[in-house]
Protein backbone atom coordinates (compact mmCIF):
# COMPACT_ATOMS: atom_id res chain seq x y z
CA UNK A 1 0.00 0.00 0.00
CA UNK A 2 3.08 2.83 1.45
CA UNK A 3 4.88 1.92 -2.54
CA UNK A 4 1.21 2.24 -4.26
CA UNK A 5 0.81 5.90 -2.60
CA UNK A 6 3.97 7.03 -3.09
CA UNK A 7 3.55 6.46 -6.65
CA UNK A 8 0.23 8.05 -6.62
CA UNK A 9 2.26 10.95 -5.95
CA UNK A 10 4.26 11.07 -8.94
CA UNK A 11 0.89 11.28 -11.10
CA UNK A 12 0.44 6.99 -11.61
CA UNK A 13 -2.98 5.72 -10.87
CA UNK A 14 -2.62 2.92 -8.62
CA UNK A 15 -4.20 0.74 -5.87
CA UNK A 16 -3.57 -1.75 -3.20
CA UNK A 17 -5.56 -5.35 -2.95
CA UNK A 18 -5.38 -8.43 -1.29
CA UNK A 19 -6.53 -10.13 -4.23
CA UNK A 20 -7.06 -8.74 -7.83
CA UNK A 21 -10.21 -7.96 -9.24
CA UNK A 22 -12.42 -10.38 -10.91
CA UNK A 23 -12.70 -7.63 -14.17
CA UNK A 24 -9.01 -7.50 -14.48
CA UNK A 25 -9.19 -8.02 -18.14
CA UNK A 26 -11.42 -4.73 -18.05
CA UNK A 27 -9.60 -2.35 -16.35
CA UNK A 28 -6.61 -1.65 -19.02
CA UNK A 29 -3.80 -2.26 -16.51
CA UNK A 30 -0.02 -1.40 -17.47
CA UNK A 31 1.47 -3.05 -14.24
CA UNK A 32 0.46 -5.84 -11.43
CA UNK A 33 2.70 -6.43 -8.66
CA UNK A 34 2.25 -9.79 -7.40
CA UNK A 35 3.55 -10.67 -4.24
CA UNK A 36 4.58 -14.50 -3.65
CA UNK A 37 2.19 -15.59 -6.32
CA UNK A 38 2.65 -19.48 -6.11
CA UNK A 39 -0.66 -21.79 -5.86
CA UNK A 40 -1.60 -23.20 -9.20
CA UNK A 41 -5.25 -20.90 -9.68
CA UNK A 42 -3.20 -17.47 -9.36
CA UNK A 43 -0.10 -18.49 -11.17
CA UNK A 44 -2.82 -18.94 -14.09
CA UNK A 45 -4.02 -16.00 -14.03
CA UNK A 46 -0.36 -14.77 -13.58
CA UNK A 47 0.70 -16.38 -16.91
CA UNK A 48 -2.64 -14.93 -18.41
CA UNK A 49 -2.10 -11.34 -17.54
CA UNK A 50 1.55 -11.54 -19.42
CA UNK A 51 -0.23 -12.67 -22.50
CA UNK A 52 -2.37 -10.07 -22.29
CA UNK A 53 0.78 -7.77 -22.31
CA UNK A 54 0.86 -6.50 -19.02
CA UNK A 55 4.20 -5.97 -17.30
CA UNK A 56 4.40 -8.32 -14.23
CA UNK A 57 6.55 -7.49 -11.57
CA UNK A 58 6.85 -10.30 -8.52
CA UNK A 59 7.68 -8.45 -5.58
CA UNK A 60 9.20 -10.70 -2.64
CA UNK A 61 9.73 -9.12 1.17
CA UNK A 62 11.51 -12.87 2.43
CA UNK A 63 13.73 -15.51 1.89
CA UNK A 64 10.98 -18.46 0.93
CA UNK A 65 13.94 -20.79 0.00
CA UNK A 66 16.05 -20.48 3.56
CA UNK A 67 13.06 -20.73 5.63
CA UNK A 68 14.06 -21.43 9.06
CA UNK A 69 12.32 -24.63 10.64
CA UNK A 70 10.79 -22.40 14.03
CA UNK A 71 8.45 -20.45 11.97
CA UNK A 72 6.52 -23.92 11.71
CA UNK A 73 3.80 -22.79 9.81
CA UNK A 74 5.63 -21.28 6.94
CA UNK A 75 8.39 -23.70 6.63
CA UNK A 76 5.49 -26.58 6.40
CA UNK A 77 3.87 -24.54 3.69
CA UNK A 78 6.90 -23.66 1.70
CA UNK A 79 8.54 -27.05 1.65
CA UNK A 80 5.54 -28.31 -0.57
CA UNK A 81 7.07 -28.83 -3.62
CA UNK A 82 4.51 -27.96 -6.03
CA UNK A 83 3.96 -24.43 -4.13
CA UNK A 84 8.08 -24.26 -4.09
CA UNK A 85 7.67 -24.95 -7.96
CA UNK A 86 5.35 -22.54 -8.25
CA UNK A 87 6.89 -19.67 -6.91
CA UNK A 88 9.80 -20.49 -8.91
CA UNK A 89 7.73 -20.74 -11.94
CA UNK A 90 5.94 -17.37 -11.08
CA UNK A 91 9.26 -15.41 -10.85
CA UNK A 92 10.15 -16.87 -13.89
CA UNK A 93 7.33 -15.51 -16.30
CA UNK A 94 7.51 -11.88 -14.45
CA UNK A 95 9.55 -9.24 -16.67
CA UNK A 96 11.13 -7.77 -13.17
CA UNK A 97 11.54 -9.14 -9.46
CA UNK A 98 11.83 -6.60 -6.80
CA UNK A 99 13.11 -7.25 -3.17
CA UNK A 100 14.14 -5.20 -0.38
CA UNK A 101 17.61 -6.13 0.64
CA UNK A 102 20.95 -6.82 -1.44
CA UNK A 103 21.47 -10.49 0.38
CA UNK A 104 17.85 -11.41 -0.78
CA UNK A 105 18.59 -10.05 -3.42
CA UNK A 106 21.50 -12.26 -4.09
CA UNK A 107 19.30 -16.01 -3.55
CA UNK A 108 16.88 -14.35 -6.11
CA UNK A 109 19.07 -13.92 -8.62
CA UNK A 110 19.39 -17.64 -9.19
CA UNK A 111 16.02 -17.64 -10.24
CA UNK A 112 15.57 -14.99 -12.24
CA UNK A 113 17.94 -12.32 -14.22
CA UNK A 114 16.54 -8.61 -13.42
CA UNK A 115 16.11 -8.91 -9.63
CA UNK A 116 16.16 -5.47 -8.51
CA UNK A 117 16.49 -3.89 -5.06
CA UNK A 118 13.77 -1.19 -3.56
CA UNK A 119 14.37 -0.91 -0.09
CA UNK A 120 11.60 0.05 2.20
CA UNK A 121 10.17 3.47 3.34
CA UNK A 122 8.07 5.63 5.46
CA UNK A 123 6.09 8.68 4.29
CA UNK A 124 8.10 11.91 5.35
CA UNK A 125 5.70 12.84 7.99
CA UNK A 126 7.09 10.44 10.60
CA UNK A 127 9.90 12.53 11.05
CA UNK A 128 8.53 15.80 12.01
CA UNK A 129 6.61 14.83 15.26
CA UNK A 130 7.60 15.65 18.27
CA UNK A 131 8.98 13.27 20.76
CA UNK A 132 8.97 13.60 25.02
CA UNK A 133 12.59 11.93 25.78
CA UNK A 134 11.56 12.92 29.32
CA UNK A 135 8.43 11.20 30.42
CA UNK A 136 7.82 9.62 33.59
CA UNK A 137 6.92 6.03 32.81
CA UNK A 138 9.67 4.74 30.20
CA UNK A 139 8.19 2.57 27.73
CA UNK A 140 10.59 -0.43 26.20
CA UNK A 141 8.66 -1.91 23.37
CA UNK A 142 8.86 -4.84 20.98
CA UNK A 143 6.90 -4.89 17.89
CA UNK A 144 6.35 -8.24 15.43
CA UNK A 145 3.95 -10.99 14.97
CA UNK A 146 3.46 -14.80 15.55
CA UNK A 147 5.57 -15.57 12.79
CA UNK A 148 8.53 -13.50 14.53
CA UNK A 149 7.96 -14.15 18.02
CA UNK A 150 10.57 -16.98 18.77
CA UNK A 151 13.07 -14.16 18.05
CA UNK A 152 12.13 -13.27 21.14
CA UNK A 153 14.02 -16.68 22.49
CA UNK A 154 17.03 -14.95 22.08
CA UNK A 155 18.91 -15.52 24.92
CA UNK A 156 19.11 -12.81 27.75
CA UNK A 157 16.43 -10.95 25.58
CA UNK A 158 12.84 -12.06 28.20
CA UNK A 159 15.08 -12.05 31.34
CA UNK A 160 16.47 -8.32 30.23
CA UNK A 161 12.94 -7.32 29.53
CA UNK A 162 11.73 -8.97 33.16
CA UNK A 163 14.37 -6.84 34.94
CA UNK A 164 13.88 -3.79 33.13
CA UNK A 165 10.38 -3.70 34.11
CA UNK A 166 10.98 -4.53 37.45
CA UNK A 167 13.98 -1.36 37.92
CA UNK A 168 13.14 1.32 40.20
CA UNK A 169 14.09 4.05 38.74
CA UNK A 170 11.56 7.04 39.21
CA UNK A 171 8.21 6.78 37.39
CA UNK A 172 8.93 2.70 36.87
CA UNK A 173 9.46 0.90 33.25
CA UNK A 174 6.98 -0.73 31.37
CA UNK A 175 7.49 -3.44 28.40
CA UNK A 176 5.20 -2.61 25.70
CA UNK A 177 4.17 -5.55 23.04
CA UNK A 178 2.55 -4.86 19.85
CA UNK A 179 2.04 -7.71 16.95
CA UNK A 180 1.06 -10.65 20.03
CA UNK A 181 -1.00 -11.02 22.69
CA UNK A 182 -0.71 -11.08 26.28
CA UNK A 183 -0.99 -15.17 26.19
CA UNK A 184 1.62 -15.47 23.99
CA UNK A 185 4.07 -13.04 25.39
CA UNK A 186 3.71 -15.12 29.08
CA UNK A 187 4.45 -18.30 26.84
CA UNK A 188 7.55 -16.76 25.88
CA UNK A 189 8.47 -15.88 29.92
CA UNK A 190 7.77 -12.15 29.69
CA UNK A 191 5.86 -11.59 32.82
CA UNK A 192 4.62 -8.48 35.21
CA UNK A 193 2.83 -5.91 36.25
CA UNK A 194 3.90 -3.51 34.05
CA UNK A 195 3.74 -5.88 30.99
CA UNK A 196 1.47 -4.91 28.37
CA UNK A 197 0.50 -6.54 24.81
CA UNK A 198 -1.99 -4.90 22.22
CA UNK A 199 -2.05 -7.51 19.65
CA UNK A 200 -2.15 -7.83 16.09
CA UNK A 201 -2.70 -4.45 14.77
CA UNK A 202 -3.85 -4.79 11.09
CA UNK A 203 -3.75 -1.16 9.87
CA UNK A 204 -0.57 0.35 9.40
CA UNK A 205 -1.46 4.16 11.05
CA UNK A 206 -2.69 2.76 14.09
CA UNK A 207 0.85 0.46 14.12
CA UNK A 208 3.05 3.26 13.89
CA UNK A 209 0.83 5.21 16.48
CA UNK A 210 1.66 2.08 18.85
CA UNK A 211 4.85 2.20 18.47
CA UNK A 212 5.45 5.38 18.73
CA UNK A 213 4.67 5.34 21.94
CA UNK A 214 8.02 3.28 22.85
CA UNK A 215 10.79 5.31 24.03
CA UNK A 216 13.16 2.14 23.68
CA UNK A 217 13.34 -0.25 21.12
CA UNK A 218 14.42 -3.34 21.42
CA UNK A 219 15.30 -5.84 18.34
CA UNK A 220 16.05 -9.47 19.27
CA UNK A 221 17.15 -11.61 16.01
CA UNK A 222 18.95 -15.21 15.92
CA UNK A 223 21.72 -15.14 13.13
CA UNK A 224 19.98 -17.04 10.78
CA UNK A 225 20.27 -17.03 6.95
CA UNK A 226 16.67 -16.34 6.26
CA UNK A 227 16.87 -12.97 8.91
CA UNK A 228 20.34 -12.25 7.37
CA UNK A 229 18.30 -11.30 3.77
CA UNK A 230 15.82 -9.24 5.71
CA UNK A 231 15.50 -5.75 5.69
CA UNK A 232 16.16 -3.67 8.70
CA UNK A 233 12.42 -2.58 9.13
CA UNK A 234 12.68 -2.02 13.10
CA UNK A 235 15.21 -0.01 12.36
CA UNK A 236 13.41 2.11 9.88
CA UNK A 237 10.45 2.42 12.03
CA UNK A 238 12.39 3.39 15.36
CA UNK A 239 14.96 5.54 13.05
CA UNK A 240 12.00 7.87 11.56
CA UNK A 241 10.12 7.96 14.93
CA UNK A 242 13.26 9.40 16.56
CA UNK A 243 13.50 5.95 19.11
CA UNK A 244 16.75 4.61 20.33
CA UNK A 245 16.51 0.95 18.90
CA UNK A 246 18.78 -1.63 20.84
CA UNK A 247 19.37 -4.92 18.01
CA UNK A 248 21.11 -8.34 17.73
CA UNK A 249 24.37 -7.81 15.65
CA UNK A 250 23.57 -9.41 12.71
CA UNK A 251 23.09 -8.34 8.99
CA UNK A 252 21.29 -6.35 7.99
CA UNK A 253 21.16 -4.20 11.69
CA UNK A 254 24.99 -4.56 11.89
CA UNK A 255 25.19 -2.51 7.97
CA UNK A 256 22.59 0.51 9.76
CA UNK A 257 23.65 0.85 13.17
CA UNK A 258 27.22 2.42 14.39
CA UNK A 259 26.90 1.01 17.27
CA UNK A 260 26.52 3.81 20.49
CA UNK A 261 25.62 6.59 17.85
CA UNK A 262 22.80 6.10 16.34
CA UNK A 263 21.93 2.72 18.34
CA UNK A 264 23.16 -0.33 20.36
CA UNK A 265 24.27 -3.71 19.07
CA UNK A 266 24.04 -6.89 21.02
CA UNK A 267 26.87 -9.38 20.78
CA UNK A 268 26.77 -11.09 24.14
CA UNK A 269 23.42 -11.91 26.02
CA UNK A 270 23.92 -9.53 28.81
CA UNK A 271 24.46 -6.50 26.78
CA UNK A 272 20.65 -6.53 26.64
CA UNK A 273 19.97 -5.74 30.23
CA UNK A 274 23.40 -2.96 29.83
CA UNK A 275 22.02 -1.56 27.26
CA UNK A 276 18.42 -1.17 28.69
CA UNK A 277 19.54 0.27 32.05
CA UNK A 278 21.91 2.70 30.61
CA UNK A 279 18.96 3.98 27.82
CA UNK A 280 16.06 3.86 31.19
CA UNK A 281 18.47 5.48 33.30
CA UNK A 282 19.77 8.68 30.49
CA UNK A 283 17.20 10.91 28.63
CA UNK A 284 20.21 12.92 26.85
CA UNK A 285 21.27 9.81 25.88
CA UNK A 286 18.10 8.46 24.57
CA UNK A 287 17.53 11.61 22.94
CA UNK A 288 21.12 11.90 21.12
CA UNK A 289 20.58 8.21 19.74
CA UNK A 290 17.03 8.69 19.17
CA UNK A 291 17.94 12.08 16.84
CA UNK A 292 20.80 10.65 15.25
CA UNK A 293 18.81 7.93 13.92
CA UNK A 294 16.12 10.63 12.47
CA UNK A 295 18.51 12.15 11.12
CA UNK A 296 19.63 9.65 8.91
CA UNK A 297 15.84 8.52 8.32
CA UNK A 298 15.64 11.00 5.96
CA UNK A 299 16.89 9.05 3.17
CA UNK A 300 14.50 6.22 3.60
CA UNK A 301 11.28 8.12 3.62
CA UNK A 302 8.38 7.14 -0.02
CA UNK A 303 9.36 10.57 -1.33
CA UNK A 304 13.06 9.45 -1.88
CA UNK A 305 12.15 6.04 -3.24
CA UNK A 306 9.40 5.98 -5.01
CA UNK A 307 11.33 7.23 -8.09
CA UNK A 308 12.86 3.84 -7.90
CA UNK A 309 9.55 1.93 -7.66
CA UNK A 310 8.75 3.80 -10.71
CA UNK A 311 11.82 2.34 -12.85
CA UNK A 312 11.22 -1.54 -11.89
CA UNK A 313 7.57 -0.72 -12.75
CA UNK A 314 8.31 0.65 -16.04
CA UNK A 315 8.98 -0.91 -19.39
CA UNK A 316 12.72 -0.30 -20.58
CA UNK A 317 12.36 0.47 -24.84
CA UNK A 318 13.44 -2.57 -25.25
CA UNK A 319 10.70 -4.62 -23.35
CA UNK A 320 8.24 -2.82 -25.46
CA UNK A 321 9.74 -3.43 -28.33
CA UNK A 322 9.42 -7.44 -27.55
CA UNK A 323 6.13 -6.75 -26.64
Amino acid sequence: MLPAMSLNWLGHDTSANPRLPEDWREQGLDVVVGCRVAKSGPSRTWREMRDHGIRLVMDLDDDYFHLDPSNAVAYQLWRQPLLRRGLIESMAVAHTVTCCSEPLAAVLRDYHDDVRVVPNGLPAQYLGEMRDYNPEVISVGWAGTSSTVHELRVPGVVRALNRISEYGRPGGVAVRLVGIDASTAVACGLQGKRLGALGWVNDFGHYLQAVAGFDVWVAPYRDTQFNSAKFATKWLESSILGIPLIASDIEPYRAVIRHGENGFLVKREHEWSKYLKQLADDPDLRQRIGMAARAEASGSILQAINRQWEAALTATASERAVA
